[in-house]
């Protein structure tokens, strides 16, 4: 299924202006995996707040996709789950830049789930298939009263 900013933003219960992912490909034959696609606009924010000469996609900006991109997982998971999905960053390594123009493909596999703990794999390429981005995050959910 082919999901959209308007889509995404339901799952999540945000407005749309809050999405940072353009687009969502979620399959149910892999139930624990995800695909992101993310065109980086030039006038994307986070590229002027960063370094303003020095047009880079910063770090903290990597992590709010992939925060939405496994809070979006764990939505279409458990449709009826009531908390908010937290993480802790087990391992982060940035093997290469992105810059304006560029698109993200991300993909985010839940791999381990113990208790309340899941273990999740990720790892983000650019459009020429170079891998820029690859982490471990372990995700609890916390009750939101």
């Amino acid at each position: 299924m082919e999901l959209t900013r308007e889509k995404i933003g339901e799952f999540l219960k945000l407005s749309e202006c809050h999405i940072v992912i353009d687009k969502a490909i979620y399959d149910p034959d892999f139930p624990d995996e995800i695909e992101l696609f993310k065109i980086l606009d030039a006038k994307d924010p986070d590229f002027s707040s960063h370094i303003p000469e020095y047009p880079i996609y910063p770090d903290y900006a990597v992590y709010k996709l992939v925060n939405q991109g496994i809070r979006l997982l764990i939505a279409i998971l458990y449709p009826d789950l009531e908390g908010i999905p937290v993480g802790m960053i087990e391992h982060t390594k940035l093997r290469g830049k992105l810059y304006p123009g560029d698109t993200i493909h991300t993909i985010i596999k839940k791999w381990q789930e113990r208790s309340m703990i899941a273990k999740f794999e990720i790892a983000i390429e650019n459009q020429k298939g170079t891998l820029v981005y690859e982490s471990t995050l372990y995700g609890t959910v916390i009750d939101k009263t």
